[in-house]
């Protein structure tokens, strides 16, 4: 065979090998085949696949960033700060660059300013050179200081670009037999919480290096968005499974007199292999991969001060709020546990659900 035979019959192979690897890791052909394999047994037919409904997307940034109180004080008052070592950081912050910083910058030059301003003006109330005026001026700037961290910390979480890199939910849904470490995500959820949870109290200086790592894993990529996806795509299936199964267990056709019967072994071969063997692990992949993740980002919402934009709330609400009955999270957890009991009474119609071994 000429050499460009053989070439193209390699490029063929592969392109199949790919694409067979690609179907192997796709939840909805997994689920289109159990459902197939559910209709052949039961002779009941699974409706027709919903019509995909793209997730909500992140709210833009202006719809989340809150407006800041620009404190700005007179000559006197801004010379006056030399006495508490403050005049480095202000000048730093009126610079082009500092005009124009991050929102951790932002954040860790506010909780440092405020921090130092407090410190200064127990020293100057404990001074023997007591300047009431000045103490006054100090500690008007301090409350609005103050006042203002709430929104700094929200703009630095929640409407910051890390964020809505990692709550991006234009992506295609988690692969199967994939398992991505959430460790390093939920570390940097909680390390960020304590940060809210001490927002304004004495304590030690928030290094830049150690907060600047927790950003850069949430920045690394879109990884709330394919749990999300994996969800509404499992959510569909869930739906036209558990109907299915309904259905079966209300006509009793299967095992009417409640033995075994050859198309009870043949469905009971369906559940091991297609829903035990395959879809059941996916569906607890999911679960035990947005569990910790989730419950991070709910400690973080938990700890904030700061109003939360409605545009948020709206987004918060929808996917991922686990005392709201039409989250797609808790949907989904409810939708696998009336599934699991659809499984339950066909199976048990037929004698055939597992049971635990006795002690």
């Amino acid at each position: 065979m000429a050499r460009g035979g053989w070439l193209q019959i390699g490029a063929l192979t592969l392109q199949l090998s790919l694409v067979g690897c690609a179907n192997d890791r796709s939840p909805s052909l997994m689920f289109e085949r159990l459902l197939e394999r559910l209709s052949n047994v039961t002779e009941v037919e699974a409706y027709p696949e919903s019509a995909v409904v793209p997730l909500p997307a992140y709210p833009r940034p202006r719809n989340l960033t809150l407006p800041l109180d620009d404190v700005r004080v007179g000559f006197g008052t801004f010379h006056g700060l030399g006495r508490c070592r403050l005049l480095g950081e202000v000048s730093a912050r009126n610079s082009s660059l500092g005009k124009v910083q991050s929102v951790t910058a932002r954040l860790l030059y506010e909780l440092r300013f405020y921090r130092q301003l407090k410190a200064c003006l127990k020293e100057l109330r404990q001074s023997d050179h007591r300047d009431d005026e000045f103490i006054n001026e100090t500690q008007a700037i301090a409350s609005r200081k103050g006042a203002n961290l709430p929104a700094v910390f929200w703009n630095a979480t929640f409407a910051s670009p890390e964020f809505r890199t990692l709550m991006n939910t234009a992506t295609e849904p988690l692969a199967r037999n994939s398992d991505p470490p959430v460790a390093d995500l939920t570390d940097a959820l909680g390390f960020i919480s304590q940060i809210g949870m001490t927002l304004g109290s004495d304590g030690e200086t928030l290094e830049n290096s150690a907060l600047e790592s927790r950003y850069f894993v949430l920045q690394s990529g879109k990884r709330v968005g394919p749990l999300l996806q994996g969800m509404a795509v499992s959510r569909d299936y869930l739906a036209r499974g558990t109907h299915l199964l309904e259905t079966v267990a209300s006509q009793n056709r299967i095992c009417p007199m409640g033995k075994k019967t050859r198309r009870g072994e043949h469905l009971f071969n369906v559940f091991q292999k297609f829903y035990i063997g395959e879809a059941q692990p996916y569906l607890s992949l999911l679960h035990t991969q947005a569990r910790p993740v989730f419950e991070g980002i709910n400690d973080l919402l938990r700890v904030q001060k700061a109003p939360v934009p409605p545009a948020f709330q709206v987004f918060y609400d929808a996917m991922i709020n686990p005392d709201i009955s039409t989250s797609l999270w808790k949907g989904f957890n409810e939708d696998i546990a009336r599934h699991t009991r659809a499984w339950q009474k066909v199976l048990g119609q037929c004698d055939l659900m597992p049971k635990l071994p006795e002690n």
